[in-house]
């Protein structure tokens, strides 16, 4: 009896082994592209914006858009050259029964698009495991193509080129690249552990986001992660001429998938609350901003 009791402990035990063992088992997420891959990106966000000055209420819906490819041309420590090109961008606004619709897509010499030299356009970048973006070149050249395609008139090229890097500076992209891409721990992780990415961008307002990323489930080489995060917009910037102040808060939540062995993001749906208050002209404005950012990627080897 005492040694059928000693095999059933033992049996317990290594059951218990087994479970403990199991639940520490961790995984390693990072940006690990291949050297001579390509990849393809859209990331897309949909937006209703509501703003009221005074009495007056303005409704605001914005469609934007960017589709890349990424050229995995060399690595090296783990960290990867990527020449980055634009495939589209657009962007979709209606606002008090108005459309403004601009279009990479869209080459009519006749008109001043500024996303009309963006179709094709390239950059580099260095990317490091942890998504952040070591360096970015290229930029300058870039813009140089985008004030060409907007004017055939060489003395107003720079002017033109001085009000693209306001929106297009190597800063500009670096960040907007890490908003999107820098989301991975610094260390190995099991299931239901978290880790914390802080990201600034300034498209046109300045948005500095602190996101929790959680390791939710991996399942056929996969990893899901859980994204909840705060948004905050504090300071100043400037829109068509305009200066603005912000002072606004929010959340952003979702999901995250991506490829085990590669690190790249397969789809990403993230809910976008913003509200608070701006100034503009002596004027205080209540904003309040809902919307869905997404992004697809896939091989194109």
């Amino acid at each position: 009896m005492k040694s059928y009791k000693i095999k059933i402990w033992a049996a317990v035990l290594c059951t218990l082994m087994g479970l403990t063992v199991s639940a520490q088992k961790t995984y390693v997420l990072r940006q690990n592209y291949p050297t001579g891959y390509k990849y393809d990106f859209s990331i897309t966000s949909d937006q209703i914006i509501n703003q009221k000055i005074g009495d007056r209420a303005i409704n605001l819906t914005q469609n934007i858009g960017t589709d890349y490819t990424f050229d995995i041309t060399e690595g090296h420590s783990g960290e990867k050259d990527i020449k980055v090109t634009y495939k589209r961008i657009f962007i979709k606004s209606v606002a008090m029964g108005n459309t403004m619709t601009l279009s990479s897509d869209d080459q009519d010499s006749t008109k001043k698009n500024p996303f009309s030299g963006l179709k094709g356009a390239s950059f580099y970048m260095i990317v490091a495991p942890n998504g952040s973006i070591k360096s970015v070149a290229g930029i300058d050249k870039m813009l140089d193509g985008m004030a060409a395609k907007m004017t055939t008139d060489t003395s107003q090229i720079k002017q033109f080129k001085d009000a693209l890097s306001k929106q297009f500076s190597s800063e500009m992209v670096k960040q907007t690249m890490e908003s999107s891409f820098k989301i991975y721990p610094e260390k190995p992780v099991a299931i239901g552990d978290s880790w914390t990415v802080d990201t600034k961008m300034q498209m046109s307002m300045p948005i500095e986001t602190i996101t929790q990323y959680s390791l939710k489930e991996v399942k056929d080489g996969i990893a899901t992660l859980s994204v909840k995060g705060t948004l905050l917009s504090k300071g100043n910037f400037e829109v068509m001429g305009n200066k603005m102040e912000t002072d606004l808060k929010g959340t952003n939540s979702g999901e995250t998938a991506i490829d085990m062995k590669t690190g790249m993001v397969l789809n990403s749906h993230l809910r976008i609350e913003l509200y608070g208050k701006m100034k503009s002209m002596g004027q205080d404005i209540d904003f309040e901003m809902q919307g869905i950012n997404k992004i697809v990627g896939k091989e194109i080897n």
